[in-house]
Parts: structure tokens; C-alpha cells; sequence
């Protein structure tokens, strides 16, 4: 994701840079908003990623934080499958049930939608950036090609 995202100036883009911080997307771009308050900040994770700090959108309501908050949806760790079969040839626990970002994020008092064709990411993300407050956005993604991004990065690294 990192090679698409451009910024010209410092400070504008946090990656946890795979080392599988689960959960920091939604805190951290909370913590952007209170930063610079005037500007909507976007955050983007999985649906795992998003569980492990879901219970934050309760803070960004609370602090009405002009955030957009991403969640690619395949139901299931899908990095932590990728290495335990390339670990242990075999995944355990990586896969849970579905996540529905518009009823949580109404649960919340947050505004939630559902991007669910490729022709709708443009108009929906500028409906999102035109939306006060928190905004969750789910989509769909087919992870079946992530093995290839571990065909270049050397095996002691994942051991």
C-alpha cells in the first residue's frame, strides 16, 4: 500500500510498515485529528486490524474526529495466515465472522457505508471527506495473491 501513497510533506503518512501492529490505524488517525483538527485525516486497515481497537470509534464520536477509517474486509488475519503457512505450512485461528462497518458504526453514532463495486470508490471516499465527523468505510478485497509479497523477503526475516 505504501508505494501508492505519495506525500510531498513531512509527516503526513503513518505505516506500521508490516511489522503487524494490529489495531493502530483507527488510534493513530485519531491522534491526527487531534493534531490538525481542521483537516480529515484517513486511515485504512483490515477487518482484524479494525477488531483489535474497534471500541476507539467510541472516542472519535466522542471527540467528533474528523477521521475516515478504511476496513478492507475478507474476514480473517490474512498476513498471519500467509506466515504460519509459510512458518508451519498450516494456519489455526486466523479467520472470524463477518464484520458490518454501517451497523457499527450507526451502533456508534458514526456514519457507515459499504463501497461495493470499483466504480463506487470515488464517489463514496468524496462523500466520506464531505461527512462531519467519523466515517467507517468497508470494503471487499480478495487477499489470494498476498503470498507473492514474501516471494522477495529473505526467510530468516519470517522464522
Amino acid at each position: 500500500m505504501a508505494r501508492h501513497l505519495y506525500s510531498f510533506r513531512a509527516r503526513q503518512v503513518l505505516i506500521s510498515n508490516g511489522q503487524q501492529t494490529l489495531g493502530v490505524a483507527l488510534p493513530w488517525a485519531i491522534a491526527a485529528t487531534l493534531v490538525r483538527p481542521a483537516e480529515k485525516v484517513l486511515s485504512i486497515s483490515g477487518d482484524g486490524g479494525f477488531l483489535f481497537s474497534a471500541m476507539e470509534l467510541e472516542t472519535a464520536v466522542r471527540l467528533q474526529s474528523h477521521l475516515v477509517h478504511m476496513i478492507w474486509i475478507d474476514g480473517s488475519y490474512d498476513m498471519v495466515a500467509v506466515q504460519e503457512e509459510k512458518k508451519y505450512g498450516r494456519g489455526s485461528g486466523i479467520e472470524f465472522g463477518p464484520v458490518d462497518p454501517v451497523k457499527y458504526a450507526d451502533a456508534f453514532g458514526a456514519t457507515g457505508l459499504m463501497i461495493q463495486t470499483p466504480d463506487q470508490i470515488e464517489p463514496v471516499l468524496k462523500q466520506t471527506f464531505d461527512t462531519p465527523g467519523p466515517v467507517l468505510v468497508g470494503v471487499h478485497v480478495d487477499y489470494r495473491d498476498n503470498h507473492r509479497l514474501f516471494e522477495s523477503v529473505d526467510e530468516r526475516t519470517i522464522k
